[in-house]
């Protein structure tokens, strides 16, 4: 199973509409592709809040009115904020059936007020057993932060240096959110609390945007990037059900069995992708995929390892903090980047000899995690 067509638009604050969105990134993808889209059999649409939002919903229709007048299956997937990568994963399990399909997310998520936007992202979570007692996303992952605080001696400042380099590697990127600004670590240190410990720059911003890849079951190009893994694990919604806070069941046990079907272990990977919604989740991520012990993971900040110039670089793009999070898009987004790294075409923040990538993306709390793993094809 390959890669070989990836697009997206930039993140940010857009004026285009969701539709528009949607087929900008389609077109992109297809440009980047040896096939035609008359090739396609299929088409996989990832979106958590065109109703909301938008009011929209039946996504797959709107896809075909974008298309030409193909008539493909077109299937709509939503698992919250890891709508994209879950999309990908089924569409990988249907190239059993069909030789090539694309996957397509978006997200207009700017047009809504601060209320609103609290409100709709919230239904990634639970309702009843946790909102209701005002465990939102920040608060919870607050509680995160500071137990992994507690218990690993960990910092603001650690996270105040995920933030930092987040920024800085968005700077890199032209269709990041952050792209235009540049921001210091005085600005991530005195801005304001969300959630103590975590304020405004640990947490991920309410983008818009679009992405798009293509796969097929046969080899089609010498730049196609293969996929070695491919895994998805489901764990209870609410938080009074999990054991543990500062570790993801779901995320170790969707990275477990990616390992298995990739043959390589954390030490095989050169760059990495991982669900950094709010910058603790960065840390949590490192050890939930093997990657570091269980604590060690402030000590890979700070001694600058995940740096693009560092031993294992995460986050090339800017990461959720930084390049943005149009939810439906954003495990597509982290694709996009992993296969242009494996392809040499990240410009100025290509990671020197990348050879295998690692997606990680999160729904909720933790509710679903995704993993997917690529290795360069020549």
């Amino acid at each position: 199973m390959y890669v070989n067509g990836i697009g997206r638009t930039k993140f940010g604050a857009l004026s285009e509409s969701l539709p528009e969105l949607i087929y900008q990134a389609m077109c992109n993808a297809i440009w980047d592709s040896p096939i035609s889209i008359e090739d396609l059999d299929a088409v996989y649409v990832s979106n958590f809040l065109g109703g909301p939002y938008e009011k929209q919903l039946h996504l797959n229709s709107v896809v075909s009115s974008l298309l030409p007048d193909l008539r493909l299956p077109i299937i709509r997937i939503e698992t919250a904020c890891a709508s994209g990568s879950s999309a990908l994963y089924q569409a990988l399990i249907s190239l059993s059936k069909f030789d090539n399909i694309m996957v397509v997310g978006g997200e207009k998520m700017t047009n809504g007020t601060s209320e609103e936007s609290t409100l709709n992202v919230a239904m990634a979570g639970d309702r009843l057993a946790d909102q209701k007692q005002g465990l939102i996303f920040p608060a919870h992952y607050a509680l995160v932060a500071q137990q992994h605080m507690q218990k690993y001696g960990t910092t603001h400042e650690d996270l105040e240096l995920v933030s930092f380099k987040n920024h800085k590697n968005s700077r890199l990127n032209p269709l990041a959110h952050f792209n235009y600004k540049e921001i210091t670590l005085d600005m991530i240190k005195n801005a304001a609390v969300i959630a103590s410990p975590l304020n405004l720059f640990d947490c991920s911003p309410i983008s818009d945007g679009a992405a798009a890849v293509i796969i097929s079951k046969e080899k089609k190009a010498e730049r196609d990037v293969k996929v070695i893994g491919s895994s998805l694990a489901t764990d209870h919604i609410s938080l009074a059900h999990r054991k543990e806070h500062t570790t993801l069941e779901a995320a170790k046990i969707a990275c477990a069995e990616a390992y298995k079907q990739s043959g390589i272990t954390p030490k095989d990977l050169d760059v990495v992708e991982v669900h950094d919604c709010f910058t603790i989740n960065e840390l949590i991520a490192l050890e939930d995929l093997g990657i570091c012990e269980p604590g060690e993971s402030k000590d890979w900040i700070r001694e600058g390892k995940t740096d693009i110039n560092g031993e294992l670089p995460v986050n090339t793009d800017g990461g959720l903090k930084a390049d943005g999070h149009a939810i439906g898009a954003t495990g597509l987004a982290q694709v996009c980047e992993i296969v242009s790294q494996l392809r040499g075409e990240a410009d100025k923040r290509q990671v020197e000899g990348a050879k295998i990538g690692l997606t990680h993306n999160i729904g909720g709390v933790g509710g679903t995690a995704v993993v997917h793993i690529f290795e360069r094809s020549n």
